[in-house]
């Protein structure tokens, strides 16, 4: 197992548990449940985001 993957990951998903339960005011059981719908729904988020700024920064290079 490579650690050095699986502890930024973990922190990663707790964040995202811990500010989801914050901001949607869930109780921490409820967004436990969430939780991984929300992985989900960041990790495309940063790909669309990813996705443009790569087709804006090709496009300015043109």
């Amino acid at each position: 197992m490579n650690w050095r993957l699986v502890i930024p990951m973990t922190v990663a998903v707790l964040v995202i548990w811990l500010v989801g339960a914050a901001v949607t005011r869930y109780t921490l059981e409820q967004m436990a449940y969430l939780t991984p719908v929300a992985v989900v729904v960041v990790g495309a988020t940063v790909g669309l985001v990813l996705f443009w700024v790569k087709v804006i920064r090709e496009s300015r290079r043109s």
